[in-house]
């Protein structure tokens, strides 16, 4: 991906730094991690106390270690935006970038790492309005010659995110999605998602049986808070390494950066009492493990493996199995699998949907608005083709 440096995006001098629109109202200040001042990371982290629930992914703990080891964190700016120097009403990692997709321009890209897997800002929910009003007309006035703001794995029923459709409604400002997909999920409090597929309930229950009977007692453990978590970060990132992952180099430890955040955000979590780190055995053998992100109201699938020697037994599933039933038995606990609807047979055992999305807002002025709707109309006619020759082509 082409990025452009952050000084050729802006106007203004190259200042860091804008007030909104005259005394009282927000500043919008971007600013890469490295440079938060102490005051700065304790505004982050008391945002991600009050505002972090939705999605822990964007809470302070974890995006500093996303920042930090990957490949491309150095170059993303944190748009900041508060009163004065006060507390923070929200925060969003941001990209400078030459393309959109195939297509030349010069855009705003939410940033997340390899592995996070959505990207709704950090945001109060009473000031989502005022953040969305604040960082649009920053970006209008300067960001230089970008025309849209692209942001990717958005809850679409977040708060957060209904704010932006409908500050962007008001304004009549264009905003386009770009693709909506569903995850596996379960809500809180809804008794009908909470029950999964019979057959697959009766298949799990077979394959449980018969994985006891062949190698041995089954069971399931949770590591325990104040136990060191390094041995299980080490048994998971080996199990990961001896499968078809570690084959085609897609393991985490296949690459430093993503085994270095595995290890940091997994240790952090765990440290803080955001992680759960869960193993089913067979036998006294570990044969297949999953971690998972939990705040006051959500959960956050994030990894699984298994022993590839058990796969007729499906040790994945029969774990899955085990942490949906424990959370459906949480009334207050909502759930997203954060893997896709049809990535494998989690729809069955969690019936609900979580509905990510993807989108694009114009910004800037009257002739990059026109940029915009031109770009967006020039996608949807090379889409057109496309799928038309490829019915063409169908026998």
């Amino acid at each position: 991906m082409s990025r452009l440096s952050p000084a050729s995006v802006f106007r203004a001098g190259n200042r860091h730094e804008w007030p909104v629109a005259g005394a009282g109202r927000p500043t919008v200040r971007l600013v890469r991690h490295a440079d938060l001042t102490a005051h700065d990371r304790a505004c982050w982290a008391a945002l991600s106390a009050q505002a972090g629930d939705a999605n822990i992914f964007a809470q302070d703990w974890f995006m500093e270690a996303a920042l930090c080891q990957s490949d491309d964190g150095h170059e993303a700016l944190l748009a900041v935006v508060s009163h004065e120097h006060g507390p923070w009403l929200g925060v969003m990692p941001l990209m400078a970038e030459w393309r959109f997709g195939r297509w030349p321009a010069r855009i705003w890209h939410s940033w997340s790492a390899t592995n996070q897997f959505l990207g709704t800002p950090l945001v109060m929910a009473q000031s989502a309005d005022i953040f969305w009003e604040s960082l649009l007309a920053f970006l209008d006035t300067c960001a230089g010659r970008a025309i849209l703001l692209h942001f990717e794995k958005f809850d679409a029923d977040d708060p957060i995110s209904i704010a932006l459709f409908d500050h962007c409604k008001r304004e009549g400002r264009a905003v386009h999605a770009i693709q909506c997909v569903e995850r596996p999920a379960h809500r809180a409090g809804d008794e009908a998602e909470a029950r999964s597929d019979a057959k697959t309930q009766s298949r799990l229950r077979s394959l449980s049986r018969r994985l006891e009977s062949d190698h041995g007692a089954v069971t399931v453990t949770m590591l325990d808070p104040v136990a060191p978590c390094t041995p299980w970060i080490d048994a998971f990132l080996a199990m990961e390494a001896s499968g078809w992952k570690g084959r085609v180099g897609s393991a985490l430890g296949s690459s430093a950066a993503t085994e270095a955040l595995f290890r940091t955000v997994i240790a952090r979590g765990h440290a803080n009492g955001s992680a759960r780190l869960s193993s089913l055995s067979a036998g006294g053998r570990v044969i297949a493990m999953s971690c998972w992100f939990e705040s006051a109201t959500w959960g956050h699938g994030f990894k699984m493996s298994f022993d590839e020697d058990y796969r007729a037994y499906a040790p994945g599933q029969l774990l899955m199995r085990e942490i949906s039933e424990g959370i459906s038995r949480r009334p207050d606990l909502s759930f997203d699998t954060c893997v896709p609807r049809d990535a494998s047979h989690c729809h069955r055992l969690w019936r609900g949907n979580r509905r990510i999305v993807d989108g694009a807002v114009a910004i800037g002025s009257t002739w990059q608005r026109l940029h915009f709707d031109a770009l967006i109309k020039a996608r949807a006619a090379y889409a057109a083709v496309k799928a038309h020759l490829s019915r063409l082509q169908m026998p």
